[in-house]
């Protein structure tokens, strides 16, 4: 996979210009790479971006100088959702980097199939450390051991490439994914709360002549 970019003078608000002449501002940057601005075809780095994400590295032809880089950073239009600024990271080789990986849930859940619970996933990605070559595309995360309500996997549980590391700053025992029970199982078991007529006396609660001694407890651009 191959970007072409070339470098730019333009800055400021008048990057506009550039968009409007079908050209994608962006930077590059990296450990041995001073922040450069340049620009890049926007359909091209589009296409190639459906396919690297932001965990693939793909080559970048700068002035014919060919570097293998990261999307770091993306911008976007709101209203008509065409990208407007992109940051590149070179990477070196030989050191490592820390990088988000996308999830991607495989498998068949006995507990999903059978409708006794729900699949929750409150992770998306992970953050992993690794040289750039044992970068990996993404992390599959099976389902097949899901079979009741309470089945899950956290982080610690991830099977990872030989060379990849989850990131320091990502908590072990963070949740993953896990079978929680159907919104109307958890309805059911949700007690009604007694309705008590004007004059009646609840369980426990006697008239202040009475001398009760409980009480109820009352209570989240460039």
């Amino acid at each position: 996979m191959l970007l072409t970019a070339t470098k730019r003078e333009i800055t400021g608000k008048k990057v506009s210009q550039l968009r409007r002449a079908k050209k994608l501002p962006a930077v590059l940057y990296g450990p041995n790479r001073e922040s450069t601005n340049i620009t890049i075809d926007p359909l091209d780095f589009k296409k190639l971006f459906k396919d690297v994400g932001y965990s693939k590295l793909f080559d970048l032809d700068f002035d014919g100088d060919k570097v293998k880089v990261l999307v770091k950073d993306l911008q976007s239009n709101t209203l008509t959702d065409e990208f407007t600024h992109v940051d590149l990271y070179q990477v070196n080789m030989k050191k490592e980097i820390t990088a988000e990986i996308p999830l991607t849930f495989v498998g068949e859940s006995f507990a999903v199939k059978n409708n006794i619970g729900l699949l929750v996933h409150p992770l998306q990605s992970v953050s992993v450390t690794c040289l750039p070559s044992n970068l990996p595309a993404s992390l599959e995360i099976s389902i097949d051991g899901f079979n009741e309500i309470g089945d899950s996997i956290t982080v610690a549980d991830i099977k990872l490439p030989e060379g990849v590391e989850i990131a320091n700053d990502v908590a072990p025992d963070s949740p993953v994914a896990y079978i929680a029970a159907p919104q109307k199982l958890i309805e059911e078991e949700t007690p009604e709360e007694e309705v008590v007529e004007e004059g009646e006396e609840t369980e426990g609660e006697e008239s202040k002549e009475g001398g009760s001694e409980e009480t109820k407890e009352t209570k989240d651009e460039e």
